[in-house]
């Protein structure tokens, strides 16, 4: 966005929020809590059903829809954009390619350390790049035009969808909980981290340095060749198993604009080759978030990097009819994905229930970013039927974007604690 446009967006959505807040304050006597709670009918007696809050008791009060439906500043698709650019052949840069450095590679990380990256939940989305991803340009550029950078979600006719935690744990597997992702993230110390060993290697390459980080150079100085002739595999290289997990998280998972491999990511590699278990299902989800904002509020250009197969993947699951064939993997599903949400969870509940689900459930602002925070409101309350729950009128809550198309230029230094919950 021009300055002049960013202007005027922050000072409409800092408006809007001014008097959405006054307004919660009014009604906050209706205001059900952020919680699953049993439904009553009209009798008062209640149901299997559940409802997801926060919503609002007896419905929207005429003064907030009026400033939603009036106020509420949502830049889209339709401000302005220009779809030619989805006509090429491949319209995004940073989409999936295998390659046969990665061919080589995969299998080779997997021999040494396929239980660990299953204990740590994130096997099956590594093993979900063995074979390319086919971009439905059609599909995307048509379902973008639904999408609301304000609220995060596509807002159909019959309601609104959007990706949930509770997705990315179901298709790619990642877990709700562990060591959250955000700017403030710092891989424990270790002699070998690939953190502390990358200034001695762009030290000893000189002015080869500045090429190093190109996906075809990155994979020639960490990755270790086989034994063609007899089968043999070579022992690991001294930060093979971190570089790996870089090369895989920018160029098939992240995306990054940049067509390279980043060091934004350095940190994270670490901490998961040192065996850590981090939350990367929200910090995935918010990165969809980010990456959809970037392309409806640059008039649809897809030039942006950021995993929008990520989004296209989960269309195809919600929509089987849009999707090409293919085959996948069997895996198990953790027990938490079977959950009768009808029964309420009791402290006794056992394998981290409760707090599965409200990683799933509660509506918060997402951390984004490593090199810089930044924040997106996930809504759950405002799909609660993709929960298999009631959709009563939700409110959402007092986002750090005011509940709108702005965003907050947080810095690192304080942004993480900045952000509101």
């Amino acid at each position: 966005m021009a300055s002049s446009t960013s202007t005027s967006v922050e000072a409409r959505s800092q408006a809007f929020h001014t008097k959405f807040e006054a307004i919660c304050r009014d009604i906050q006597g209706s205001v059900l809590p952020n919680i699953i709670s049993p439904w009553s009918d009209d009798a008062g007696v209640a149901t299997d059903s559940c409802v997801l809050g926060p919503s609002i008791d007896g419905g929207m009060p005429e003064r907030l829809v009026a400033h939603l439906k009036n106020n509420l500043v949502d830049l889209s698709a339709f401000d302005g954009g220009d779809f030619q650019n989805w006509n090429v052949v491949r319209p995004q840069q940073q989409w999936s390619t295998v390659t046969p450095d990665w061919e080589k590679w995969l299998p080779r990380m997997e021999h040494f350390f396929g239980q660990q990256w299953k204990d740590q939940g994130i096997y099956h989305l590594i093993k979900l790049f063995d074979r390319p991803l086919v971009i439905d340009r059609s599909l995307l550029a048509a379902t973008l035009c639904f999408w609301s950078s304000a609220t995060n979600t596509m807002n159909f006719r019959f309601g609104m969808m959007t990706p949930t935690v509770l997705d990315m744990a179901a298709l790619f597997g990642l877990s709700p909980l562990g060591v959250e992702v955000n700017a403030a993230l710092v891989a424990p110390e270790a002699e070998r981290s690939f953190k502390a060993t990358w200034p001695t290697l762009t030290r000893l390459a000189g002015n080869k340095a500045k090429n190093m980080l190109n996906y075809s150079s990155f994979y020639s100085n960490f990755g270790v060749e086989d034994s063609a002739e007899d089968d043999a595999i070579a022992p690991l290289g001294e930060v093979e198993h971190a570089a790996f997990l870089l090369y895989w998280l920018c160029k098939f998972v992240f995306y990054t604009q940049a067509n390279k491999v980043t060091l934004e990511f350095a940190h994270l590699a670490d901490y998961l080759a040192q065996g850590g278990r981090l939350a990367l299902g929200p910090f995935l989800l918010v990165h969809i978030y980010c990456t959809l904002l970037d392309i409806v509020t640059d008039r649809m250009k897809p030039k942006h990097g950021g995993p929008l197969w990520a989004f296209q993947f989960w269309l195809q699951a919600y929509f089987p009819e849009l999707r090409a064939f293919r085959v996948c993997l069997t895996r198990p599903f953790p027990l938490f994905l079977i959950h009768d949400l009808s029964v309420i969870p009791d402290v006794e509940t056992k394998n981290d229930l409760k707090e599965n689900w409200g990683s799933f459930l509660v509506s918060r602002d997402l951390h984004c970013g490593l090199s810089k925070a930044g924040a997106e409101v996930y809504l759950p309350n405002f799909v609660a039927r993709q929960f298999g729950l009631i959709q009563t009128a939700p409110l959402p809550p007092l986002s750090t974007n005011w509940l709108s198309s702005w965003r907050a230029d947080v810095s690192q230094q304080n942004g993480v604690a900045g952000i509101t919950f």
